[in-house]
């Protein structure tokens, strides 16, 4: 995947993702001017839609996004649930924000 060379940082914070009609906190783990994983109890399967809502500089900036990989709990031999997460047309906000976590 290309976008595995995007420079990341591990980031910890409180990420909203809404998946259909259910809405889901889940904890930011790492973070790339591409996207975002996050760790979750629950499944979503890849290449799925989601939206994602994520504060700011306090401002919650709703994105949509889109599921690139992700580890089901109850599959995984540690039980810690995984998504990676492509941001679709990222807002302004998430770029500067993105570029001021990994410094690229």
């Amino acid at each position: 995947m290309k976008n595995r060379k995007a420079p990341r940082k591990m980031e910890e914070k409180k990420v909203i993702i809404k998946d259909d009609d259910q809405t889901y906190s889940c904890q930011l783990t790492d973070i790339s001017a591409t996207g975002l994983s996050v760790s979750t109890w629950h499944f979503i399967p890849t290449y799925k839609e989601i939206g994602v809502l994520m504060e700011i500089e306090g401002r919650k900036v709703p994105m949509k996004g889109s599921v690139r990989w992700s580890i089901d709990a109850d599959l995984s031999k540690n039980k810690n649930g995984k998504l990676g997460i492509l941001i679709l047309d990222p807002p302004p906000e998430f770029l500067e924000y993105a570029k001021k976590i990994t410094g690229k």
